[in-house]
């Protein structure tokens, strides 16, 4: 039963990033006043849905984003995977805009890497404004 909630969160996480790509989104990341700079941003992880997982198993991290700026953004936000080889891979991406001052609560549900180093690995949260991180968190993920 635990396994079939885990892949239908999956299977919807898949089919949301395959029908609206990265590149087909509505502006690019940034301000939405000229020049684009400006932003300020943070980003913590509360938590993740378990603390052990083996490649292909799927997990849920919960946290929040905060737009520090008094402006529009946008920015590029990312969740990757780092192995305990060191190898790092993107795991979701996707561009959201915030108000000014904006906080949003935060749940993305993924899988490890198929064939990914066995032993401790790191789940990053990222948020740039598409030329430069603005602020990341992780959390340890261990592969067995």
């Amino acid at each position: 039963m635990k396994n079939y909630i885990i892949k239908s969160f999956l299977a919807l996480a898949c089919l949301a990033l395959v029908s609206m790509p990265l590149a087909a989104q509505k502006g690019k990341p940034g301000g939405s006043g000229s020049g684009g700079g400006g932003g300020c941003a943070t980003a913590g992880i509360t938590g993740l849905s378990r603390t052990t997982a083996s490649p292909g198993d799927g997990f849920a991290l919960s946290g929040g984003l905060s737009n520090c700026s008094s402006s529009k953004q946008r920015y590029l936000v990312e969740l990757t995977f780092t192995s305990a080889c060191g190898v790092e891979t993107t795991l979701v991406s996707n561009v959201m805009q915030f108000s000014p001052f904006e906080n949003k609560l935060l749940s993305m549900v993924s899988a490890v890497p198929a064939g990914t180093c066995l032993g401790a690995g790191t789940v990053t949260l990222k948020v740039s404004d598409g030329s430069s991180l603005l602020s990341s968190a992780s959390a340890p993920l261990l592969i067995q």
